[in-house]
């Protein structure tokens, strides 16, 4: 642990150096993303196109109201695949920064974290692709009266869904943090529990401020997995820390002390 003491515009320059170092990264990824930028579109299309076909027939198509709508797209597309791909990196910029906060027997789960955070992050992007779009757009298609037809356009579409990614991306990590807060000893997993109740009312406010679209259905989509993996970190966080024994308390890197002896009339022995 640095045991210096920094001053609040140390630590943002400091803040702002790792900042600058995850963009680097994450702009370098996405400009040679860019190369299959037609590709990803496709490929955030393919599952509301699909809903749309079953409703409509093969007429069924997306439509581009302004000129440079369509590269404008596969800009946004080409820096969320970025972010994404270049998630490790970014991460270990994050933990570079909270690093000298940290004792050596803290600082050791920086690999862990980097890994299973970038895996939690791309897995709630997955999550939302595979198990979320398809019924979204479903309900979607199939709630509109039989005289009108959808016809999206291309930005509106992915725009919505870059930030569905990145929404179900962030609330995945969910099980990340709460392992890690437990191993510092910052929180204690077995008292967890106890704020199940808040946690729900907590969920839906984050449903209702992550999700881009206002309706009920995408809100309750992010609010219940965000239910499933609070649960899921309270269970892994009980069993890491059962197997490790106490939480790994910050000032357990201090040599403890005792108290001094007090004598009888209140005096400390000489």
């Amino acid at each position: 642990m640095d045991e210096r003491e920094y001053s609040l515009m140390e630590h943002l320059g400091e803040l702002r150096k790792r900042l600058g170092y995850a963009l680097v990264g994450v702009a370098l990824v996405a400009m040679a993303a860019f190369a299959i930028s037609g590709q990803l579109l496709e490929w955030l299309r393919a599952p509301m196109e699909q809903m749309l076909r079953e409703a409509h027939g093969t007429s069924a198509k997306f439509v581009v109201i302004a000129p440079a709508e369509y590269i404008v797209c596969q800009l946004k597309a080409s820096f969320v695949a970025g972010l994404f791909i270049a998630s490790p990196w970014v991460l270990y910029q994050v933990w570079l920064f909270i690093a000298p906060g940290l004792y050596a027997h803290e600082q050791r789960y920086a690999s862990w974290f980097v890994w299973a955070g970038a895996v939690c992050f791309c897995g709630g992007a997955a999550f939302a692709y595979f198990a979320v779009f398809p019924t979204m757009f479903r309900f979607f298609v199939e709630s509109l009266p039989p005289d009108i037809a959808m016809t999206p356009s291309v930005s509106d579409h992915f725009s919505f869904t870059l930030k569905m990614l990145i929404a179900f991306g962030v609330v995945f990590e969910t099980p990340v943090v709460t392992v890690i807060l437990s191993l510092a000893g910052i929180i204690d997993p077995a008292k967890l529990g106890q704020y199940r109740k808040y946690v729900v009312v907590v969920a839906f406010i984050v449903g209702a401020v992550l999700t881009p679209s206002p309706d009920a259905l995408s809100q309750l989509l992010l609010a219940g997995p965000l239910l499933a993996l609070y649960e899921l970190g309270v269970l892994v966080s009980r069993v890491v820390v059962k197997l490790k024994g106490t939480p790994l308390a910050r000032s357990a890197g201090a040599p403890a002390t005792s108290a001094p002896a007090v004598s009888a009339g209140g005096e400390e022995p000489p």
